[in-house]
């Protein structure tokens, strides 16, 4: 049942904080509290089970319970905060510095009293909230509710709208063609020793996994002595998918099968011995779990018979333990433009050959939003096929529904249906993660560390007791790329609407929701008032409900109603017209405060901004914003602060070095840091900084590297970027050495370097690298003469993943060193004075992908080199390459998929640049992956002619002389 967990998660935490002896609460409210903890607890578990029963087979007094223990959650949550607030505040309201004595003195006075009323405060509202729960426990156990036997209820109880698929005519299928072909082409490969090919087919929900499964085993299975395709489904029965196999292998022999009292082992044996002497081909769909493929594989006899295996899955992890090898994977793709318009023409006008002109238009708009994905394209058709007459207000309408949450048709439910499968295998975590994304509008690319930073102001990422607020960024990302995992989201490029990589460590940064899948995130966020929408077409009458508010591409005057939202702890505003109201104190307890791209009437400085004193993340990118004001001193919660596109900021309030909470700082390049950034402890993440760029008030000591200095008290930094614009660079070695002493955490650390060459030979003397570090840059113009020494023991940088560096001379040994390093996947090298020919050998650079050598020209690559490499850039001197016959090994780099190579021509004749684009192009064709080559010409100008075109350029006078001559002697032939 959605997500029915409020913020129960990060209550029992909090709570169990609250029992310590910081606090000193009254002996009768600590039972109050221990009480109230055990009976969360038990609703939590509760909740938990009934969050994986499908809505649609919850009961109605249920889901009123499992509201009102969401409501008392964040009911508890708001009384904890309110709490804390009041013990916190006081002493950090006004900098201390711009005080005197007596008047430090009365305040501390004021904060002891403030701290006792506050103690007896949440006395009181202990003890009111534990009678609120008491009732919701009454509510419970009145209604005789049994959370275990709910949970029981499989979620494909009622029947399963995906078997279909299994039945599609052959002749309603457009655009599979393809597909089919490369997977039958993944399915003819060689196989290891044992002949067994297993291909693994993975992509979110309605893009068509098994309908494409079924053809190619519709195509196939001749070839075979026998064939099976069963189902396996998120609830299985390990002994039901075994007598499903065993009776589709052959009908006849088992038709008794499912009767049978064996067990799974003995089933397994079965089907083992039927299989031994056979070639059979298997499909297993759907499969959801890694632990059951691992008892089902133990069915399969490795013969030596060629046979294969297909899987389906949505998850990424699960189709790499079922394959047999990296290349098996097949990722499934959405429809082309063109094979979506004949496959919506033709379930509507039942022929492809387009539709009316008047309805062209929207049809477009409608198959975008289908994205490619087949079932969204079958299901939207099938609706407007039912339509009497097709008008384009119709359309309109069913355009205008997508992406909302707001369809509710059969055929809409039974897509949904589908869709909701992968939201149910979500643990509870996960499910109100992906409930976030409501907050965004279609095709919007969403920043993975905006959305990690929101997760954690909202104590959805949860940490140990005695782990660190460093843990809280990785077990975030972990939940982001576990969606992604999961296909409920979906990684993005720019270039290829799939993956977008962060320069620096590979990693995806962004990603997008498709259309369908964000109908079911509205829906179901809808039903669970978790975000409250409001944009020019959905207002709210009230909004005294309301938790989380996304206000987005209209104006808020005609929106928001001047009344308090008490409950609002999540306000965003997305391209929103904002005339200076409401203001931002109608929301007491704001924990997330989200500008983007925002337009104020006049100048705006959120003057009130410091009375958010629950506001944990403030992101400000809008360029009308053109001051902060000095009382975000105030916000001794804050963890975010993120005004990197707000270019009219010019400068940080010295306030913003009181907030020692403050663990993420972004900003733009033209804001200056004070040397009081040393005081900001708990920061883990800043943007890149310039440390001869100071404020005013620095350097009053005649120090220069002040701020540099600075940096080394932030020991819970893990991203360092560091800029240095200034010729000085050469002396900053040995104070930066000093500086990452102290910065045990870091795993991120880029040097970005000045307008003119300069030589770092020197640095690794007083610098270390520390052990953790991940990602290393060293960027442009910044130049060492020969490797570093920080090379020379890999083992000593185990975690090194991402390395950019520069070199005036590599050399052969140089090359190996780097090889060595266990963890490397991204290789940005350049290389800026030519030696011998570099040979990777074998084993060499085990797990890198990515590899870019820029200048240098010349690479040998020998068997067993890179052999995760998938991306690979360098240069050919075309001269130099007759020594090894123009043929540099790229046959032997197993997993290569996409190779630019620059051809030097400098020296060369055609028909040598020829020749080497002809054997290369020639490799590329025979190579297993069918590899993509790029290939580029140049100092083309500085080409040289051979031997003969040299003398016929020489000697065009020779040339028309002869035919001067010749004509008399024709002309003579004539006469006579």
């Amino acid at each position: 049942m959605e997500l029915a967990m409020g913020a129960i998660g990060s209550v029992l935490p909090r709570l169990a904080e609250l029992l310590k002896e910081e606090y000193k609460l009254q002996k009768g409210v600590k039972n109050d509290v221990e009480s109230l903890s055990r009976e969360l607890a038990a609703m939590h578990i509760a909740l938990e089970r009934v969050a994986k029963v499908p809505r649609e087979m919850v009961e109605l007094d249920v889901k009123l319970w499992a509201s009102n223990v969401r409501e008392l959650s964040y009911a508890i949550e708001d009384a904890i905060d309110a709490f804390v607030v009041r013990v916190a505040e006081g002493s950090n309201l006004v900098d201390p510095i711009n005080q005197g004595f007596f008047k430090r003195i009365l305040r501390k006075t004021s904060d002891l009293i403030r701290k006792g009323k506050a103690r007896r405060e949440i006395a009181e509202g202990i003890c009111d909230i534990k009678e609120l729960a008491d009732e919701v426990a009454e509510l419970r156990a009145r209604y005789k509710f049994d959370a275990a036997a709910a949970a029981t209820t499989p979620a494909t109880a009622t029947v399963d709208p995906r078997i279909l698929a299994l039945y599609k005519d052959i002749t309603e299928l457009v655009g599979i063609e393809e597909a089919r072909d490369e997977q039958i082409g993944m399915l003819s490969r060689p196989a290891d020793d044992d002949q067994l090919n297993i291909v693994s087919v993975v992509g979110f929900g309605g893009l068509g996994k098994t309908t494409l499964a079924k053809v190619v085993y519709d195509k196939l299975r001749g070839q075979f002595d026998c064939a099976a395709f069963v189902s396996v489904g998120q609830n299985p029965d390990l002994k039901k998918v075994l007598t499903d196999m065993i009776y589709d292998l052959d009908r006849q022999r088992y038709i008794s099968i499912h009767n049978s009292r064996m067990d799974e082992r003995l089933l397994i044996n079965e089907l083992r011995d039927f299989v031994q002497n056979k070639r059979y081909i298997i499909i297993i769909d759907d499969i959801w779990d890694e632990k059951l493929w691992e008892y089902i594989k133990c069915a399969f006899y490795r013969n030596k018979l060629c046979s294969r295996i297909i899987t389906t899955t949505r998850k990424v992890t699960v189709s790499k333990a079922c394959c047999s090898h990296d290349d098996a994977i097949y990722r499934m793709k959405p429809l082309s433009d063109d094979a979506s318009k004949r496959l919506f023409y033709k379930m509507i006008f039942k022929h492809d050959n387009g539709c009316p002109p008047e309805l062209e238009q929207v049809s477009i708009g409608i198959l975008k939003k289908c994205a490619g994905m087949p079932l969204a394209i079958i299901t939207i058709a099938s609706l407007l096929a039912n339509k009497q007459v097709q008008t384009r207000d119709q359309w309109h309408d069913v355009f205008n529904s997508i992406g909302r949450g707001l369809t509710k048709e059969p055929k809409v439910e039974d897509m949904t249906k589908i869709l909701s499968f992968s939201y149910y295998d979500l643990p509870c975590h996960l499910k109100t993660c992906l409930l976030y994304l409501s907050i965004f509008p279609e095709d919007f690319i969403i920043s993975r560390d905006h959305l990690v930073r929101m997760w954690i102001a909202e104590g959805v990422v949860q940490k140990t007791t005695n782990q660190k607020d460093d843990v809280l960024v990785e077990l975030g990302e972990n939940y982001f790329y576990e969606l992604i995992n999961r296909s409920m989201i979906q990684p993005w490029d720019e270039n290829d609407f799939m993956y977008y990589k962060d320069g620096y460590d590979n990693a995806i940064i962004s990603c997008r929701v498709h259309d369908m899948v964000l109908d079911l995130i509205l829906s179901l966020s809808n039903e669970e008032n978790f975000v409250t929408i409001l944009d020019q077409e959905r207002g709210a009458s009230s909004l005294s409900k309301a938790h989380r508010i996304s206000l987005r591409d209209c104006n808020v005057v005609h929106t928001i109603p001047e009344a308090t939202v008490p409950k609002v702890r999540f306000l965003s505003l997305l391209r929103a017209d904002v005339h200076m109201t409401p203001a931002i104190t109608m929301f007491p307890i704001l924990r997330v405060l989200d500008l983007y791209n925002c337009h104020f009437e006049e100048s705006y400085h959120l003057k009130h901004l410091g009375n958010l004193f629950h506001l944990r993340y403030l992101r400000l990118h809008c360029g009308c914003i053109t001051k902060l004001p000095n009382e975000i001193g105030n916000l001794q919660f804050l963890q975010t602060l993120d005004v990197h596109r707000s270019l009219s900021i010019k400068e940080l309030p010295p306030a913003i070095y009181q907030l020692r909470r403050l663990m993420f700082l972004y900003f733009h390049e033209n804001i200056s840091l004070s040397d009081r950034i040393g005081e900001l402890t708990s920061l883990l993440e800043l943007s890149p900084v310039d440390v001869f760029r100071r404020t005013s008030s620095i350097d009053v000591n005649g120090d220069s590297f002040s701020l540099l200095k600075a940096l080394g008290n932030l020991t819970e930094l893990r991203d360092l970027t560091i800029q240095v614009w200034s010729s000085e660079v050469s002396s900053i070695g040995r104070i930066l050495g000093e500086v990452l002493c102290n910065l045990h955490k870091l795993r991120r650390l880029i040097l970005q370097g000045v307008h003119r060459i300069v030589h770092l030979d020197s640095l690794p003397e007083f610098l270390d690298l520390p052990q953790h570090i991940h990602v290393l840059g060293i960027k442009p113009m910044y130049f060492f003469t020969v490797l570093p020494v920080w090379f020379n023991s890999p083992i000593d940088l185990p975690y090194l993943s991402f390395l950019d560096l520069s070199i005036c001379d590599m050399r052969q040994e140089h090359v190996e060193k780097l090889g060595r390093l266990p963890a490397l996947q991204v290789l940005w090298i350049q290389i800026n004075r030519e030696r011998e020919w570099l040979v990777i050998g074998a084993g060499a650079f085990p797990s890198l992908t990515d590899c870019t050598f820029i200048q240098y020209c010349g690479l040998v690559f020998q068997p067993g080199a890179m052999p995760k490499v998938r991306k690979l850039e360098f240069k050919i001197n075309v001269v130099d390459s007759e020594d090894i016959n123009f043929d540099v090994g790229l046959g032997n780099l197993a997993s290569i998929e996409e190779v630019t190579i620059d051809l030097l021509c400098e020296d060369a004749v055609e028909w040598e640049v020829e020749e080497v684009e002809n054997v290369l192009r020639h490799v590329a064709d025979i190579h297993p992956k069918h590899l993509t080559l790029e290939m580029r010409r140049s100092d083309e100008d500085k080409m040289v002619l051979d031997d003969e075109e040299e003398q016929q350029s020489e000697d065009p006078m020779e040339d028309s002389d002869m035919e001067e001559n010749r004509a008399p002697d024709s002309m003579a032939s004539e006469s006579s």
